[in-house]
């Protein structure tokens, strides 16, 4: 399963334009791989590479969602069975869309 999580950035089309160019010209093989490149410099732009391993260590830890916690009438089972259904076909639908 892919680690990552997909967003919508809304960009200026002349920074599309130049950003395009970069992959053109074969420094990125992507607008996503550019983009998330420009991401993670900002980053380490912002903040120490130790707050960085604290967000991502505390992040670990935490306690993983139960299923029953999404549900808003607090588990019934047609309901998860429901939640299940639906949680399945967006990932599938998610995998079956061409690459961004």
């Amino acid at each position: 399963m892919d680690p990552t999580k997909k967003i919508i950035v809304r960009l200026s089309p002349d920074t599309i334009l130049i950003l395009q160019k970069l992959v053109d010209r074969g420094d990125y093989d992507s607008l996503s791989e550019s983009v998330s490149d420009a991401i993670d410099k900002m980053i380490r732009s912002k903040l120490a590479e130790e707050e960085v391993e604290k967000l991502v260590k505390e992040r670990a830890q935490e306690k993983p969602l139960k299923m029953e916690s999404l549900l808003a009438d607090g588990g019934d089972p047609e309901s998860m069975d429901d939640a299940v259904r639906r949680a399945v076909k967006e990932y599938v639908r998610s995998r079956m869309r061409p690459e961004e």
